[in-house]
This record gives C-alpha cells, sequence and structure tokens, in this order.
C-alpha cells in the first residue's frame, strides 16, 4: 500500500515537473521590439513601423504616438498572426496639417503586458506632402467626374494651411480660387498617375497661381 502511494507521489512529480515549463511560459510575458524603417522622416514620407514579438499569444497589438506636444494617442491596434511585422502608412505623411508638426514624436509598443519604445524626428526639408483626397479630387477633375470650380477646393485648402506659399497673402486672409485653365489638367494629371511628386506638382501649382495663370481671390475673415 505504502509502495503504492510511493508510485503514485513520483508520477505527480513527474507530471507537475513535465508542465512546469509551459506554465512558465503561459505566465512569461513574451520579448518585443518596435522600430521605424527611419530615424528621420520628411513631409511626403511615409512613416513605417516595424515590430518583433518572441511568440504570438493571440493578443492584439496596441502602437501609440506622443506627438511634439506630449500628447499620446492611440495609432494602431489590431491582431498579429507573424512574428516580424510592418505597418507601412498607405498615406504620406502631411504638410501643413497640425497633426504633423517638426519635432521629435515617440511610439509605445504594447503586447500581452510586454512593452516597448522607439523614438523618430519629423523634420521640413521643403519636401511637400499632400493629403490623400486632394489626389482623388485631381482624378476627379482629370476625367472629367468634376469641374474645376469643385478641384479649386483643393487649391484653397492648399493655400490656406500654408502648403502654397503666396508673397502677398497673411494669415488673416481666406483665399479662394477662382480661375483655373483647362489645360492645368495635365500637370493635375501626370501628379494623379504618380509621373510626378508632391512637391512638384505643389510648387507648379504655386508657380501658376503667381504668375496670374490661376488666380486667386482674398477676401478678409
Amino acid at each position: 500500500m505504502i509502495k503504492m502511494k510511493n508510485v503514485d507521489i513520483f508520477l505527480s512529480l513527474l507530471i507537475l515537473l513535465a508542465i512546469l515549463p509551459n506554465i512558465g511560459q503561459v505566465i512569461a510575458e513574451p520579448t518585443i521590439s518596435i522600430e521605424t524603417s527611419q530615424d528621420v522622416y520628411a513631409y511626403g514620407d511615409h512613416l513605417n513601423i516595424i515590430i518583433n514579438v518572441s511568440e504570438i499569444t493571440g493578443d492584439d497589438v496596441y502602437i501609440y504616438i506622443i506627438n511634439t506636444e506630449e500628447i499620446r494617442s492611440l495609432l494602431l491596434q489590431q491582431p498579429i498572426s507573424q512574428k516580424y511585422t510592418e505597418f507601412p502608412s498607405p498615406f504620406p505623411i502631411d504638410s501643413g496639417s497640425p497633426a504633423w508638426l517638426t519635432g521629435t514624436y515617440e511610439l509605445e509598443f504594447e503586447y500581452s503586458g510586454a512593452k516597448s519604445s522607439t523614438q523618430f524626428t519629423l523634420e521640413d526639408t521643403g519636401q511637400i506632402g499632400l493629403p490623400f483626397w486632394i489626389k482623388d479630387v485631381a482624378k476627379m477633375w482629370v476625367t472629367d467626374r468634376i469641374a474645376a470650380t469643385e478641384f479649386s477646393v483643393a487649391i484653397e485648402y492648399m493655400i490656406n494651411s500654408g502648403i502654397i506659399k503666396i508673397p502677398y497673402t497673411d494669415t488673416d486672409d481666406d483665399v479662394s480660387a477662382t480661375t483655373i485653365p483647362d489645360w492645368v489638367k495635365n500637370t493635375a494629371g501626370w501628379w494623379a498617375v504618380g509621373a510626378i511628386g508632391d512637391t512638384e506638382f505643389t510648387l507648379a501649382l504655386q508657380y501658376l497661381i503667381k504668375t496670374g495663370i490661376i488666380t486667386v481671390n482674398l477676401d478678409k475673415i
């Protein structure tokens, strides 16, 4: 009887020793890291976030961004199926956007109780990044789905947000585009298909406005 009890105890110990490593793995936090594809970004660049995890737990990934004013907000939440994952932004960093001011940004990565962080810097190099909706509007204008007056909304946005620089405007002026020649569609068409970049397209519009080919009205608010 005593021998049977000893056998039972021995078997129980063997089972416990076999499952202890697995218990430890469940309890232990995974090893994680986060980085960006570049240390320094410019307007028009696409932010690319790269994360690594030691194991897939089934939990969601949480990535927070802390801006230049130290305001923390949730940037991304989603499950992952691979230990190495990239999250490239489909849209460029917008020039003139209050959400993207030059300076240092911090990214915080949380996954299954583990935390990691990294930083990147946004600099104004003179390169321009336009909001995606402007390209959508340009495509509709080029294909005659909207009139030039509707495309002028995009130009108004670029002027009023300071993306297009006009020497005689000031911060108290509200600018509206009034006349856009049809041949300007050629330039918009090249940009819409990627033949020229955001910077080249913006500088072309700026030149057309400065030379009076595209006319604008300045109305005091």
